[in-house]
Protein backbone atom coordinates (compact mmCIF):
# COMPACT_ATOMS: atom_id res chain seq x y z
CA UNK A 1 0.00 0.00 0.00
CA UNK A 2 1.39 3.42 -0.95
CA UNK A 3 1.71 6.07 1.72
CA UNK A 4 -0.98 8.12 -0.08
CA UNK A 5 -3.48 5.26 0.12
CA UNK A 6 -2.55 4.69 3.74
CA UNK A 7 -3.09 8.32 4.60
CA UNK A 8 -6.42 8.31 2.75
CA UNK A 9 -7.58 5.21 4.65
CA UNK A 10 -6.58 6.84 7.92
CA UNK A 11 -8.55 9.94 6.92
CA UNK A 12 -11.67 7.84 6.23
CA UNK A 13 -11.42 6.10 9.58
CA UNK A 14 -11.04 9.45 11.34
CA UNK A 15 -14.03 10.86 9.45
CA UNK A 16 -16.22 7.91 10.40
CA UNK A 17 -15.23 8.24 14.06
CA UNK A 18 -15.91 11.97 13.99
CA UNK A 19 -19.35 11.52 12.45
CA UNK A 20 -20.17 8.82 14.98
CA UNK A 21 -19.20 11.15 17.79
CA UNK A 22 -21.36 13.91 16.33
CA UNK A 23 -24.24 11.49 16.07
CA UNK A 24 -23.83 10.55 19.71
CA UNK A 25 -23.81 14.22 20.68
CA UNK A 26 -26.97 14.83 18.68
CA UNK A 27 -28.66 11.88 20.35
CA UNK A 28 -27.57 13.22 23.74
CA UNK A 29 -29.04 16.65 22.97
CA UNK A 30 -32.30 15.14 21.74
CA UNK A 31 -32.57 13.28 25.02
CA UNK A 32 -32.09 16.51 26.93
CA UNK A 33 -28.37 16.34 27.77
CA UNK A 34 -26.24 19.46 27.21
CA UNK A 35 -22.50 20.00 27.05
CA UNK A 36 -22.50 22.16 30.19
CA UNK A 37 -24.02 19.39 32.32
CA UNK A 38 -27.53 20.87 32.34
CA UNK A 39 -30.58 19.17 30.87
CA UNK A 40 -33.13 20.59 28.48
CA UNK A 41 -36.80 19.75 28.84
CA UNK A 42 -39.43 20.48 26.20
CA UNK A 43 -42.66 22.25 27.18
CA UNK A 44 -45.38 21.43 24.64
CA UNK A 45 -48.42 23.66 24.30
CA UNK A 46 -50.83 25.20 21.79
CA UNK A 47 -50.46 28.75 23.12
CA UNK A 48 -48.50 31.20 21.03
CA UNK A 49 -48.47 34.97 20.60
CA UNK A 50 -48.91 36.90 23.86
CA UNK A 51 -49.07 33.76 25.98
CA UNK A 52 -45.69 32.67 24.67
CA UNK A 53 -44.19 36.04 25.64
CA UNK A 54 -45.58 35.73 29.16
CA UNK A 55 -44.34 32.17 29.65
CA UNK A 56 -40.94 33.14 28.22
CA UNK A 57 -40.56 35.56 31.15
CA UNK A 58 -41.50 32.82 33.61
CA UNK A 59 -39.06 30.39 32.00
CA UNK A 60 -36.29 32.98 32.25
CA UNK A 61 -36.97 33.36 35.98
CA UNK A 62 -37.09 29.58 36.45
CA UNK A 63 -33.81 29.02 34.65
CA UNK A 64 -32.16 31.74 36.74
CA UNK A 65 -33.17 29.83 39.88
CA UNK A 66 -32.39 26.44 38.32
CA UNK A 67 -29.30 26.85 36.11
CA UNK A 68 -29.06 23.10 35.63
CA UNK A 69 -32.43 22.99 33.82
CA UNK A 70 -33.26 24.62 30.51
CA UNK A 71 -36.81 24.80 29.14
CA UNK A 72 -37.63 24.75 25.44
CA UNK A 73 -41.07 26.25 24.73
CA UNK A 74 -42.63 24.50 21.73
CA UNK A 75 -46.06 25.05 20.21
CA UNK A 76 -47.23 22.06 18.19
CA UNK A 77 -49.81 24.09 16.24
CA UNK A 78 -49.88 27.57 14.75
CA UNK A 79 -53.59 28.12 15.29
CA UNK A 80 -53.79 28.46 19.10
CA UNK A 81 -56.36 25.65 18.83
CA UNK A 82 -56.12 23.31 21.82
CA UNK A 83 -58.14 20.55 20.14
CA UNK A 84 -55.80 20.51 17.16
CA UNK A 85 -52.92 20.51 19.63
CA UNK A 86 -54.20 17.34 21.31
CA UNK A 87 -54.31 15.63 17.92
CA UNK A 88 -50.71 16.61 17.21
CA UNK A 89 -49.68 15.56 20.71
CA UNK A 90 -51.19 12.12 20.21
CA UNK A 91 -49.35 11.76 16.92
CA UNK A 92 -46.11 12.71 18.65
CA UNK A 93 -46.75 10.16 21.38
CA UNK A 94 -47.57 7.52 18.78
CA UNK A 95 -44.21 8.00 17.07
CA UNK A 96 -42.41 7.27 20.35
CA UNK A 97 -41.03 10.78 20.86
CA UNK A 98 -40.05 11.68 24.39
CA UNK A 99 -42.57 13.97 26.08
CA UNK A 100 -41.41 16.09 29.03
CA UNK A 101 -43.94 18.75 30.08
CA UNK A 102 -47.27 19.13 28.31
CA UNK A 103 -50.08 21.64 28.83
CA UNK A 104 -53.81 20.87 29.03
CA UNK A 105 -56.76 23.25 28.81
CA UNK A 106 -59.05 21.04 30.91
CA UNK A 107 -58.55 18.27 33.42
CA UNK A 108 -60.64 15.82 31.38
CA UNK A 109 -58.19 15.97 28.44
CA UNK A 110 -55.35 15.29 30.86
CA UNK A 111 -57.06 12.36 32.57
CA UNK A 112 -58.00 10.86 29.21
CA UNK A 113 -54.28 10.51 28.44
CA UNK A 114 -53.42 9.40 31.95
CA UNK A 115 -55.84 6.51 31.43
CA UNK A 116 -53.93 5.58 28.26
CA UNK A 117 -50.60 5.44 30.06
CA UNK A 118 -49.23 8.50 28.28
CA UNK A 119 -48.54 10.48 31.47
CA UNK A 120 -46.41 9.78 34.53
CA UNK A 121 -47.79 9.78 38.09
CA UNK A 122 -46.29 12.55 40.24
CA UNK A 123 -47.11 11.27 43.72
CA UNK A 124 -43.55 10.28 44.64
CA UNK A 125 -42.22 13.73 43.78
CA UNK A 126 -45.05 15.43 45.70
CA UNK A 127 -44.53 13.20 48.71
CA UNK A 128 -40.83 14.13 48.72
CA UNK A 129 -41.91 17.80 48.77
CA UNK A 130 -44.50 17.12 51.53
CA UNK A 131 -47.29 18.19 49.19
CA UNK A 132 -50.85 16.92 49.49
CA UNK A 133 -52.19 17.71 45.99
CA UNK A 134 -55.80 17.97 47.16
CA UNK A 135 -54.78 20.63 49.68
CA UNK A 136 -52.19 22.43 47.56
CA UNK A 137 -54.20 22.84 44.34
CA UNK A 138 -57.80 23.80 43.70
CA UNK A 139 -58.24 20.81 41.40
CA UNK A 140 -55.90 17.81 41.60
CA UNK A 141 -55.95 15.70 38.40
CA UNK A 142 -56.20 12.20 39.84
CA UNK A 143 -56.94 8.93 38.10
CA UNK A 144 -57.07 5.46 39.63
CA UNK A 145 -55.75 6.81 42.93
CA UNK A 146 -52.73 8.58 41.46
CA UNK A 147 -51.99 12.22 40.65
CA UNK A 148 -51.07 12.88 37.02
CA UNK A 149 -50.85 16.64 36.79
CA UNK A 150 -50.42 20.02 38.43
CA UNK A 151 -52.88 22.87 38.11
CA UNK A 152 -50.53 25.72 37.22
CA UNK A 153 -53.32 28.24 36.65
CA UNK A 154 -56.74 28.40 38.26
CA UNK A 155 -59.59 30.10 36.43
CA UNK A 156 -62.45 30.91 38.79
CA UNK A 157 -65.73 31.70 37.10
CA UNK A 158 -67.75 34.72 38.20
CA UNK A 159 -70.18 37.28 36.87
CA UNK A 160 -68.55 40.35 35.33
CA UNK A 161 -70.85 43.38 35.54
CA UNK A 162 -70.74 46.81 33.94
CA UNK A 163 -70.69 49.16 36.95
CA UNK A 164 -72.18 52.06 34.98
CA UNK A 165 -75.19 49.91 34.09
CA UNK A 166 -75.49 48.72 37.68
CA UNK A 167 -75.43 52.28 39.02
CA UNK A 168 -77.94 53.47 36.43
CA UNK A 169 -80.37 50.76 37.56
CA UNK A 170 -79.77 51.61 41.23
CA UNK A 171 -78.58 48.08 42.03
CA UNK A 172 -75.92 46.95 44.50
CA UNK A 173 -73.13 44.60 43.52
CA UNK A 174 -74.41 41.06 44.23
CA UNK A 175 -72.60 39.10 46.91
CA UNK A 176 -72.09 35.46 47.85
CA UNK A 177 -75.45 33.79 48.36
CA UNK A 178 -77.45 35.30 45.54
CA UNK A 179 -79.41 32.86 43.38
CA UNK A 180 -80.19 32.42 39.70
CA UNK A 181 -83.66 33.80 40.42
CA UNK A 182 -81.90 36.94 41.70
CA UNK A 183 -79.77 36.95 38.55
CA UNK A 184 -82.93 36.81 36.43
CA UNK A 185 -84.39 39.78 38.32
CA UNK A 186 -81.16 41.76 37.98
CA UNK A 187 -81.08 41.07 34.24
CA UNK A 188 -84.64 42.33 33.86
CA UNK A 189 -83.81 45.58 35.69
CA UNK A 190 -80.56 46.08 33.76
CA UNK A 191 -82.25 45.66 30.37
CA UNK A 192 -82.72 48.89 28.42
CA UNK A 193 -83.53 49.80 24.82
CA UNK A 194 -79.80 49.67 24.05
CA UNK A 195 -78.54 46.88 26.28
CA UNK A 196 -79.51 43.38 27.34
CA UNK A 197 -79.35 42.62 31.03
CA UNK A 198 -77.07 39.60 30.51
CA UNK A 199 -75.38 37.46 27.89
CA UNK A 200 -75.12 33.66 27.61
CA UNK A 201 -72.58 32.18 25.20
CA UNK A 202 -72.77 28.85 23.33
CA UNK A 203 -70.37 26.81 25.49
CA UNK A 204 -71.57 23.95 27.65
CA UNK A 205 -70.99 25.92 30.85
CA UNK A 206 -73.61 28.46 29.78
CA UNK A 207 -76.12 25.68 29.18
CA UNK A 208 -76.08 24.75 32.85
CA UNK A 209 -73.92 26.64 35.33
CA UNK A 210 -75.31 24.81 38.39
CA UNK A 211 -74.10 21.48 36.97
CA UNK A 212 -70.56 22.85 36.82
CA UNK A 213 -70.62 24.84 40.05
CA UNK A 214 -72.58 22.53 42.34
CA UNK A 215 -72.19 18.90 41.24
CA UNK A 216 -69.11 16.67 41.66
CA UNK A 217 -69.14 16.24 37.89
CA UNK A 218 -71.31 18.01 35.31
CA UNK A 219 -71.92 14.86 33.22
CA UNK A 220 -71.46 11.75 35.36
CA UNK A 221 -72.36 10.21 38.71
CA UNK A 222 -69.83 8.33 40.84
CA UNK A 223 -71.15 5.08 39.35
CA UNK A 224 -70.36 6.28 35.81
CA UNK A 225 -73.96 6.96 34.85
CA UNK A 226 -75.30 10.12 33.17
CA UNK A 227 -76.24 12.91 35.56
CA UNK A 228 -78.39 14.68 32.97
CA UNK A 229 -81.63 13.65 34.70
CA UNK A 230 -80.71 15.78 37.72
CA UNK A 231 -83.29 18.54 38.50
CA UNK A 232 -80.77 21.37 37.98
CA UNK A 233 -80.82 20.71 34.24
CA UNK A 234 -84.56 21.24 33.92
CA UNK A 235 -84.52 24.24 36.25
CA UNK A 236 -81.72 26.06 34.46
CA UNK A 237 -83.02 25.23 30.99
CA UNK A 238 -86.39 26.72 31.97
CA UNK A 239 -84.73 29.83 33.41
CA UNK A 240 -82.88 30.35 30.13
CA UNK A 241 -86.14 30.10 28.18
CA UNK A 242 -87.91 32.50 30.53
CA UNK A 243 -85.14 35.09 30.18
CA UNK A 244 -85.33 34.88 26.39
CA UNK A 245 -89.10 35.34 26.50
CA UNK A 246 -88.68 38.34 28.83
CA UNK A 247 -86.15 39.88 26.46
CA UNK A 248 -83.39 40.27 29.06
CA UNK A 249 -80.90 38.18 27.05
CA UNK A 250 -80.11 37.84 23.36
CA UNK A 251 -81.83 34.79 21.91
CA UNK A 252 -79.69 31.71 21.51
CA UNK A 253 -80.64 31.35 17.85
CA UNK A 254 -79.44 34.93 17.20
CA UNK A 255 -76.18 34.27 19.04
CA UNK A 256 -75.56 31.27 16.77
CA UNK A 257 -76.64 33.01 13.57
CA UNK A 258 -74.49 36.09 14.19
CA UNK A 259 -71.59 34.08 15.66
CA UNK A 260 -71.61 36.58 18.51
CA UNK A 261 -68.54 36.79 20.74
CA UNK A 262 -68.96 37.15 24.49
CA UNK A 263 -66.24 39.82 24.77
CA UNK A 264 -67.77 41.95 22.03
CA UNK A 265 -71.18 41.80 23.70
CA UNK A 266 -69.79 42.91 27.04
CA UNK A 267 -67.23 45.54 26.04
CA UNK A 268 -69.51 47.10 23.39
CA UNK A 269 -72.11 47.46 26.17
CA UNK A 270 -74.57 45.17 24.41
CA UNK A 271 -74.99 43.21 27.66
CA UNK A 272 -74.55 44.39 31.25
CA UNK A 273 -73.73 41.05 32.92
CA UNK A 274 -71.51 38.24 31.70
CA UNK A 275 -70.90 34.93 33.52
CA UNK A 276 -67.33 34.12 32.51
CA UNK A 277 -63.95 32.76 33.57
CA UNK A 278 -61.12 34.89 34.92
CA UNK A 279 -59.45 34.92 31.50
CA UNK A 280 -61.70 37.94 30.84
CA UNK A 281 -59.40 40.06 33.03
CA UNK A 282 -56.65 40.21 30.42
CA UNK A 283 -59.30 41.32 27.92
CA UNK A 284 -60.51 44.06 30.27
CA UNK A 285 -56.97 45.43 30.43
CA UNK A 286 -56.51 45.24 26.66
CA UNK A 287 -58.23 48.49 25.69
CA UNK A 288 -56.62 48.43 22.26
CA UNK A 289 -58.45 45.25 21.29
CA UNK A 290 -61.52 45.91 23.44
CA UNK A 291 -61.98 49.70 23.75
CA UNK A 292 -64.23 50.67 26.66
CA UNK A 293 -64.15 53.06 29.62
CA UNK A 294 -66.53 51.56 32.18
CA UNK A 295 -65.32 49.78 35.31
CA UNK A 296 -66.07 46.08 35.74
CA UNK A 297 -67.23 44.80 39.11
CA UNK A 298 -67.49 41.13 40.00
CA UNK A 299 -70.02 38.85 41.66
CA UNK A 300 -69.95 35.10 42.38
CA UNK A 301 -71.72 32.64 40.10
CA UNK A 302 -75.21 32.41 41.62
CA UNK A 303 -76.41 29.28 43.37
CA UNK A 304 -79.40 27.34 42.03
CA UNK A 305 -81.42 27.76 45.24
CA UNK A 306 -81.06 28.94 48.81
CA UNK A 307 -80.63 25.30 49.83
CA UNK A 308 -77.21 25.16 48.16
CA UNK A 309 -74.28 25.85 50.48
CA UNK A 310 -72.77 29.29 49.98
CA UNK A 311 -69.29 29.24 48.48
CA UNK A 312 -69.73 26.57 45.83
CA UNK A 313 -67.62 27.61 42.83
CA UNK A 314 -66.88 26.43 39.31
CA UNK A 315 -63.12 26.49 38.80
CA UNK A 316 -61.62 26.04 35.38
CA UNK A 317 -57.92 25.87 34.90
CA UNK A 318 -54.75 25.17 33.02
CA UNK A 319 -52.80 22.01 33.80
CA UNK A 320 -49.31 20.65 33.30
CA UNK A 321 -48.39 16.98 33.15
CA UNK A 322 -45.20 14.98 32.69
CA UNK A 323 -44.90 12.40 29.94
CA UNK A 324 -44.31 8.77 30.89
CA UNK A 325 -41.67 8.73 28.13
CA UNK A 326 -39.71 11.64 29.64
CA UNK A 327 -36.11 10.93 30.59
CA UNK A 328 -36.16 13.91 32.95
CA UNK A 329 -39.30 13.45 35.00
CA UNK A 330 -37.96 15.08 38.15
CA UNK A 331 -36.81 18.22 36.32
CA UNK A 332 -40.12 18.35 34.43
CA UNK A 333 -42.06 18.06 37.69
CA UNK A 334 -39.92 20.81 39.23
CA UNK A 335 -40.79 23.16 36.36
CA UNK A 336 -44.53 22.36 36.54
CA UNK A 337 -44.54 22.96 40.30
CA UNK A 338 -42.74 26.28 39.82
CA UNK A 339 -45.33 27.38 37.27
CA UNK A 340 -48.12 26.82 39.81
CA UNK A 341 -46.42 28.77 42.60
CA UNK A 342 -44.73 31.75 40.94
CA UNK A 343 -46.39 35.17 41.27
CA UNK A 344 -43.83 37.41 39.57
CA UNK A 345 -45.50 37.16 36.14
CA UNK A 346 -49.28 36.89 36.34
CA UNK A 347 -51.41 35.79 33.40
CA UNK A 348 -54.17 34.26 35.53
CA UNK A 349 -54.62 33.14 39.11
CA UNK A 350 -51.94 30.64 40.27
CA UNK A 351 -52.96 27.02 40.68
CA UNK A 352 -51.45 26.81 44.16
CA UNK A 353 -53.69 27.87 47.03
CA UNK A 354 -50.69 28.89 49.13
CA UNK A 355 -49.58 32.07 47.43
CA UNK A 356 -49.80 35.69 48.55
CA UNK A 357 -53.34 36.55 47.48
CA UNK A 358 -52.88 40.28 47.88
CA UNK A 359 -49.80 40.21 45.69
CA UNK A 360 -51.67 38.22 43.06
CA UNK A 361 -54.57 40.72 42.98
CA UNK A 362 -52.24 43.72 42.86
CA UNK A 363 -50.16 42.21 40.04
CA UNK A 364 -53.28 41.09 38.18
CA UNK A 365 -54.83 44.57 38.17
CA UNK A 366 -51.65 46.59 37.77
CA UNK A 367 -52.45 50.19 36.84
CA UNK A 368 -55.96 49.33 35.62
CA UNK A 369 -57.95 50.18 38.77
CA UNK A 370 -60.16 52.44 36.68
CA UNK A 371 -61.28 49.39 34.71
CA UNK A 372 -61.21 46.65 37.37
CA UNK A 373 -62.69 46.93 40.85
CA UNK A 374 -60.17 45.38 43.21
CA UNK A 375 -62.46 44.86 46.21
CA UNK A 376 -65.18 42.91 44.40
CA UNK A 377 -62.61 40.85 42.49
CA UNK A 378 -60.81 39.84 45.70
CA UNK A 379 -64.09 39.10 47.50
CA UNK A 380 -65.25 36.92 44.62
CA UNK A 381 -62.15 34.79 44.02
CA UNK A 382 -60.65 34.63 47.53
CA UNK A 383 -63.60 34.39 49.92
CA UNK A 384 -63.01 32.08 52.90
CA UNK A 385 -66.22 30.15 52.15
CA UNK A 386 -65.14 29.06 48.66
CA UNK A 387 -65.05 25.34 47.96
CA UNK A 388 -64.81 23.36 44.72
CA UNK A 389 -67.37 20.52 44.52
CA UNK A 390 -65.84 19.15 41.32
CA UNK A 391 -64.25 15.75 41.96
CA UNK A 392 -61.75 14.53 39.32
CA UNK A 393 -62.33 10.97 40.54
CA UNK A 394 -65.67 11.06 38.69
CA UNK A 395 -63.92 11.79 35.41
CA UNK A 396 -63.25 9.11 32.81
CA UNK A 397 -61.19 8.73 29.67
CA UNK A 398 -64.22 9.79 27.58
CA UNK A 399 -65.59 12.60 29.79
CA UNK A 400 -64.72 15.27 27.23
CA UNK A 401 -67.13 13.60 24.76
CA UNK A 402 -70.05 14.29 27.10
CA UNK A 403 -69.85 18.07 26.95
CA UNK A 404 -71.37 17.95 23.46
CA UNK A 405 -74.30 15.99 24.93
CA UNK A 406 -75.15 18.94 27.17
CA UNK A 407 -74.64 21.45 24.36
CA UNK A 408 -76.78 19.41 21.94
CA UNK A 409 -79.48 18.85 24.56
CA UNK A 410 -79.78 22.53 25.35
CA UNK A 411 -79.79 23.47 21.66
CA UNK A 412 -82.62 21.05 20.98
CA UNK A 413 -84.53 22.36 24.00
CA UNK A 414 -84.23 26.05 23.17
CA UNK A 415 -84.40 25.87 19.36
CA UNK A 416 -87.01 23.13 18.86
CA UNK A 417 -89.23 24.23 21.71
CA UNK A 418 -89.37 20.83 23.42
CA UNK A 419 -89.88 20.66 27.17
CA UNK A 420 -87.03 20.06 29.59
CA UNK A 421 -88.03 16.47 30.38
CA UNK A 422 -87.79 15.55 26.68
CA UNK A 423 -84.39 17.19 26.45
CA UNK A 424 -83.17 15.34 29.53
CA UNK A 425 -84.37 12.00 28.21
CA UNK A 426 -82.53 12.56 24.92
CA UNK A 427 -79.36 13.62 26.75
CA UNK A 428 -79.38 10.56 28.99
CA UNK A 429 -79.79 8.28 25.97
CA UNK A 430 -77.00 9.99 24.03
CA UNK A 431 -74.72 9.83 27.07
CA UNK A 432 -75.48 6.13 27.61
CA UNK A 433 -74.51 5.43 24.01
CA UNK A 434 -71.14 7.08 24.59
CA UNK A 435 -70.65 5.23 27.88
CA UNK A 436 -71.53 1.86 26.34
CA UNK A 437 -69.16 2.48 23.45
CA UNK A 438 -66.28 3.18 25.83
CA UNK A 439 -66.81 0.35 28.32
Amino acid sequence: MSWKKGMFSLFLVSLVLMLAACGNNDASNEAGGDDDGSVTINYYTWEGDEKERIVAEIIENFEAENPDIKVNYETLVSSNDSLEFYQQLDIKVGTGDSIDVVAFSHVDFLLERAARGVLAPLDDFMEADSIDPTEEYYVAPQYDGQTFGIQDLSQPWFVAINKDALDAAGLDVPEWGWTWDDFQEYAAQLTTDDQYGAYFHTWGEFANFPAYAELPHPYLTDSEEPVFDHPVFADFFDLRREMEEEGSVRKFQDVIAAETHYATEFFNEEAAMLPIGSFIIDMIKDKESYPHDFQTVFAPIPRSSEDVEIGSMYMGGHYLAVGESSEHKEESYKFAKYMAEQVEVISDFPGSRHVDQGEVIDTMIGDNADLIDQDTLAATVYDDNIFIPYDPAYSTAYSNELKSVLEDGFSQYILDGIDSSEAQEAMVQQANDIIDRNQ
